[in-house]
């Protein structure tokens, strides 16, 4: 079937509103293939540079034998449950350091925002910290809570934190003033003010930085997980790489990436519904 012009069709009509959908469907299948198409592009490079031996497979094995190892390595039942529990190490681990970082992280970057005397004395602290790196910490962390998983959890909580707060405070801070002036005006009751005006005003910026929390979260339970740890993909893809067992260490690094990849099309999914009339 022939496309109409947009040109030739009335504004508001039909044909245009189909025109228009069609559009936006060919544009979203474009980009679906460049999301698929170049990494399969870049796999089939390193295959062809290791049938080639143009990279030492000692170290770079092809994708086509990480694939085999990792299908070997599932089917065997004791080798898929030790994985599953290493998973479940890295996510309960996960899982509590990023709600307690994001909780503590959007309640002390909206309260700053809105109270100068708060702000002024958390926010000379809070930028002063925050370049530091997170894993140089990490010793201290095990002196307070130990060697276990309290530890690990507080390190991530901490990395959190930090995304949440400074973009909570900055959507506080940068959004449109005339919405808190006409609540002023009005007497809006507090509560009103912050679940219905402060919050909705400061939510893009806000689910900003619970989405980099989210990459902050993953790379630092992985990071503590090298360095002390029995357990966790951290450990998996260390203690893979310090027996030369470099499949089964790429193979850790594949599943981290889809971790990382599940967490990022949650936090997609959160933005679209919270902030529904942003542009995706």
């Amino acid at each position: 079937m022939t496309a109409i012009p947009l040109g030739e069709i009335e504004i508001g009509s039909a044909p245009f509103v189909a025109e228009v959908m069609r559009a936006r469907r060919r544009e979203k299948l474009r980009r679906m293939g460049f999301s698929i198409g170049f990494p399969l592009l870049l796999l089939a490079m390193w295959q062809a540079a290791a049938s080639a031996g143009m990279i030492d497979v000692r170290f770079f094995p092809s994708p086509m034998r990480i694939l085999k190892t990792s299908i070997e390595t599932l089917q065997a039942p004791d080798e898929r449950a030790l994985i599953e529990a290493h998973l479940m190490a890295t996510l309960s681990r996960l899982v509590l350091g990023y709600l307690l970082g994001a909780v503590l992280g959007i309640i002390v970057g909206v309260t700053m925002a809105v109270y100068m005397p708060f702000r002024a004395s958390l926010a000379p602290i809070i930028y002063a910290t925050f370049p530091t790196p997170k894993l140089a910490i990490f010793p201290l962390l095990i002196v307070i809570f130990g060697l276990g998983d309290a530890s690990k959890a507080a390190l991530v909580t901490l990395g959190v934190f930090y995304m949440t707060c400074i973009n909570s405070l900055a959507g506080v801070q940068y959004a449109n003033p005339i919405y808190q002036d006409v609540a002023q005006a009005f007497r809006v009751p507090a509560s009103t003010r912050w679940f219905k005006i402060i919050i909705p005003s400061a939510l893009p910026s806000i689910v900003t930085g619970l989405k980099l929390g989210i990459g902050q979260a993953l790379i630092l339970v992985v990071s503590a997980e090298f360095v002390s740890s029995n357990d966790g993909l951290g450990y998996f893809i260390w203690n893979s790489w310090q027996t030369l067992d470099i499949s089964r260490m790429f193979m850790g690094l594949v599943i981290v990436s889809i971790v990382g990849g599940i967490a990022v099309v949650g936090g997609n999914a959160l933005e679209r519904y919270l902030i529904p009339w942003a542009k995706h």
